[in-house]
């Protein structure tokens, strides 16, 4: 049996997507915060002040509102955001399954090595660019890979000679393969090596 099973490696794509997922909940904690802290204190303030100062204020806050348009947050309303954001990073997570070290006998031949697969924890296609690294030049570009499908010993849309290269596997995790609109991406190193 061919040793590729063991050169396979999960990858997650929460290097940068997770942390830019993790900042974007942040942001968002910290803006309800904010927005409820200004409520609390605007309705605190309008208890504290003489009756005729609390009604000019108050006519004063609806003006400001009809001029634009302002969000306060309740603690269901504030909640119901949070399960949606959380829903919207949840939809943009994904896992990668690869191989990071793939042999060519010659710039035309498949690989001997090469593996992705688009797991079955995933629940949307993927597709996958490899891109030269110092170059940026794309050298592949997959199919669409539905949920559960692999991909393995691909030839390289461009020939490349004889030598060891790093490249970077640029997944993206798409809608649907009709649409192939993107939901999410991630990069993960490869090795390319051509003997001949």
């Amino acid at each position: 049996m061919s040793n590729t099973a063991d050169k396979r490696r999960d990858s997650r794509s929460g290097g940068n997507g997770a942390m830019i997922a993790l900042v974007t909940v942040l942001i968002a904690v910290v803006l309800i915060v904010f927005f409820v802290m200004i409520f609390v204190i605007m309705k605190n303030k309008g208890k504290d002040a003489p009756a005729g100062e609390a009604a000019a204020e108050q006519t004063q806050r609806r003006e400001v509102v009809s001029e634009d348009v302002r969000v306060v947050l309740d603690e269901d309303s504030g909640q119901a955001m949070m399960e949606q954001m959380r829903e919207e990073v949840a939809e943009g997570m994904f896992e990668c399954q690869m191989s990071m070290d793939w042999t060519f006998d010659d710039g035309k031949a498949e690989s001997r090595d090469a593996y992705v697969g688009n797991s079955t924890n995933n629940t949307h296609p993927i597709c996958f660019d490899v891109i030269m690294d110092g170059t940026e030049e794309v050298i592949y570009s997959s199919p669409v890979l539905p949920v559960g499908a692999e991909l393995t010993n691909f030839k390289l849309d461009k020939e490349l000679p004889a030598g060891d290269y790093q490249a970077t596997v640029m997944y993206k995790l798409l809608t649907d393969a009709e649409s192939q609109e993107e939901i999410s991406s991630a990069g993960f190193v490869v090795n390319i090596k051509v003997l001949n």
